[in-house]
């Protein structure tokens, strides 16, 4: 997982979007979580002063998400950005991977906005949701932020390169902590 969000950081800083790619341990939980046999029950969120709160509205992984992580990012990459990253420390059949958002305020190629968030391992078990045209909001408090990215989905298997709609998705993120450049 983390040599794809890599490939993928090199990737969006070639076609002038910024991705920084700062990880931390935390876990999920919601319906995808504790539905059938998924597994060993969730651990509890790590101690990271960023908290997540995902919400996906529709498709395979619908549910409500918490994972936590390190900090967010201000101004690091480019005056105005704004960018904050979880990364499960292993990656899961089924289970909730990373979670990855960016704000660009001056991208020099597409609107600038990435909001992710991944299920499964590297491989063909792979899922994503994608909101293509987020709606963002920031709050920016100095010492601390909320980010807020919300908007339809579209979800991606990479099993059979399909696409199906993945409904509304609200990421908010609690910012206690904030790395500016």
């Amino acid at each position: 997982m983390r040599d794809t969000l890599s490939a993928l950081a090199r990737l969006l800083s070639v076609v002038g979007l910024c991705l920084a790619i700062a990880t931390g341990n935390g876990c999920a939980s919601g319906e995808a979580e504790t539905a059938g046999d998924a597994g060993p029950p969730p651990n509890p969120l790590s101690a990271g002063t960023v908290k997540f709160h995902v919400v996906l509205g529709d498709g395979p992984f619908k549910g409500t998400y918490d994972v936590a992580s390190d900090a967010c990012l201000a101004g690091v990459m480019k005056a105005g950005s704004w960018h904050a990253t979880w990364e499960a420390e292993t990656s899961a059949k089924d289970k909730i991977s990373a979670v990855l958002v960016g704000l660009d305020p001056k991208p020099t190629f597409g609107n600038g906005l990435t909001t992710m968030v991944g299920f499964g391992g590297d491989g063909e078990d792979k899922v994503i949701y994608e909101v293509q045209k987020p709606e963002t909001i920031v709050n920016d408090k100095g010492a601390t932020a909320t980010l807020t990215f919300k908007g339809k989905a579209r979800v991606a298997f990479y099993k059979d390169g399909s696409f199906a709609d993945g409904g509304q998705v609200e990421i908010t993120i609690e910012c206690g902590t904030v790395r500016r450049g």
